[in-house]
């Protein structure tokens, strides 16, 4: 419950933020992300026509762990047409995870019977597609964002792919 409130206090204030800003911003968008390992809040923020910056707030692996993800993304049309543009770009994450996982030291594999807290860091990269629908102010996506988890049982690569809904303002 304290996680859920925690997650619900930090999307109350990524919106206030973004309200602020929306004089500056011609796009910028708020919404969800589901699917994959990571799920969570999405906020994306356009730096200029083709240049965006994205930060993910959510749960990861079964909701039984936490992450901040930070994207810098470059945007261009694609197929021609209006309103769907795809992306690519790279960014970071630090969370933390609670249960029992399987990890993998000296390239063994085995299973944590140890309810443990595991802090991690790590880097990501993303590419994907976005439309922007003309009539309603919401923009859908479907994304491919690997990353790289480095915590204190190893170096681990996890593929991860979502579809986001965001409100667009």
């Amino acid at each position: 419950m304290k996680k859920l409130r925690f997650i619900f206090g930090l999307s109350l204030l990524w919106c206030c933020l973004f309200s602020v800003t929306q004089a500056r911003a011609q796009q910028h968008g708020v919404g969800i992300r589901v699917g994959g390992l990571s799920s969570g809040i999405s906020g994306k923020y356009f730096l200029n026509g083709s240049a965006a910056i994205e930060a993910i707030i959510g749960t990861s692996f079964g909701r039984k762990g936490f992450h901040l993800t930070g994207l810098y993304e470059l945007h261009a049309s694609a197929l021609g047409v209006p309103g769907l543009q795809w992306f690519y770009g790279a960014g970071a994450h630090i969370g933390s995870y609670k249960g029992r996982y399987y990890h993998d030291r000296t390239y063994k594999h085995y299973y944590d019977s140890a309810n443990k807290t595991l802090a991690t860091v790590g880097i990501d990269g993303i590419v994907g597609l976005e439309y922007q629908i003309t009539e309603i102010p919401v923009s859908v996506g479907i994304d491919f964002k690997p990353f790289l988890d480095v915590n204190q049982d190893g170096l681990f690569l996890f593929p991860d792919g979502a579809l986001t809904v965001r409100y667009t303002f």
